[in-house]
């Protein structure tokens, strides 16, 4: 295996030159810049991105933590997905790569900053919740470059990127009350997440706006996945007053409403109106499709990576969040009951 040293020896330089070279440091000519990488391409020489990183305390990685349960993989959910898809292609602009974590939120030991301490990345972007507070504090004494992309704590103005939740639900609400939907049932996600808190409240304040009772017999507690959105249909139908339309609060939970429906035979949206919350791409080829509220995640992704290494490449970079609007995307799971 080629060493730097025979890269130098066969280019004709010193060491202190490939290093340069390696490093994209300024003071080489272009000419003697040249033939350190064709040498470099002639001996197939790999740098130790390792030792890189000790020298300029820099390895051009971004670690994704994303707190899944053990059986589920970051690319098999859609919401996670799309925002990997934006990271990637920010990344890709930047030149830096991308590692991503295979802890996962039964690990006793799960550390979000593992991978920083470890030297194997520059910063980390946190997937769908948020750390601890001693690793916040340990954030800020170590001055880790970090963002949290779709959760937030409630109390600290941090880096992190979300949508706007609270009037995304609002408006969900608001559009089956505006088609005379007064009995609602709404599938609740963690209330451990800022986002599905904010949801919670959005649903509540458009009730209450609209002279609408917050019944508690019309919510259930689901955990962010289809099954629970099943389970939640067999909830609502045992009601005396059952509801005319269910509000997930992911497209997920929304969805397994949806095949449970369709199982049982039912009609949607004659028997039962169904509105989800993300805009997963499923709910373009559900028949019919499904109404949900979309997120631009992609877009999150990519402006979440874009603030990652805006801390790493410059440290006096500022405090920042963006919040993205929401929109209706309609579908043709909610029926007019004027």
């Amino acid at each position: 295996m080629a060493t730097q040293k025979d890269v130098a020896k066969l280019a004709n330089v010193s060491f202190i030159t490939v290093s340069r070279v390696i490093n994209n440091m300024g003071n080489v000519k272009d000419e003697t810049r040249e033939r350190v990488l064709e040498a470099i391409k002639e001996l197939n020489y790999y740098p130790n991105t390792i030792a890189q990183g000790l020298n300029r305390n820099k390895v051009n990685t971004l670690a994704i933590q994303a707190p899944l349960p053990a059986h589920v993989g970051v690319e098999e959910t859609s919401y996670y997905r799309r925002i990997l898809i934006g990271i990637e292609k920010y990344c890709i602009k930047m030149n830096y790569d991308i590692l991503l974590s295979t802890q996962r939120r039964s690990d006793q030991d799960f550390d979000y900053l593992k991978p920083f301490y470890e030297r194997k990345a520059d910063g980390i972007a946190v997937l769908g919740a948020r750390p601890s507070d001693d690793e916040y504090r340990k954030i800020v004494a170590d001055k880790i470059p970090y963002i949290v992309i779709g959760d937030r704590h409630p109390s600290i103005k941090d880096y992190y990127v979300d949508t706007d939740n609270h009037k995304g639900m609002y408006d969900a609400v608001s559009y089956l009350i505006e088609r005379n939907h007064k009995k609602i049932g709404y599938i609740l996600g963690r209330d451990t997440t800022q986002n599905g808190t904010d949801r919670y409240n959005g649903f509540c304040s458009a009730m209450t706006d609209n002279h609408l009772v917050i019944d508690k017999n019309y919510h259930f507690e689901g955990q962010f996945t289809k099954e629970s959105g099943r389970e939640a249909l067999e909830y609502f139908l045992t009601l005396k007053e059952k509801p005319t339309a269910i509000i997930g609060s992911t497209d997920l939970m929304a969805i397994g409403v949806y095949e449970k429906a369709k199982e049982m035979g039912l009609n949607i949206p004659q028997d039962i109106s169904i509105l989800g919350f993300d805009g997963h791409e499923i709910c373009n080829y559900t028949t019919p499709p499904l109404a949900t509220m979309h997120q631009p995640l992609e877009d999150m992704g990519t402006e979440a990576a874009r603030l990652l290494i805006d801390q790493i490449e410059n440290e006096s970079s500022t405090t920042q969040h963006i919040i993205f609007p929401v929109r209706l995307d309609p579908g043709k799971s909610v029926a007019d009951l004027r």
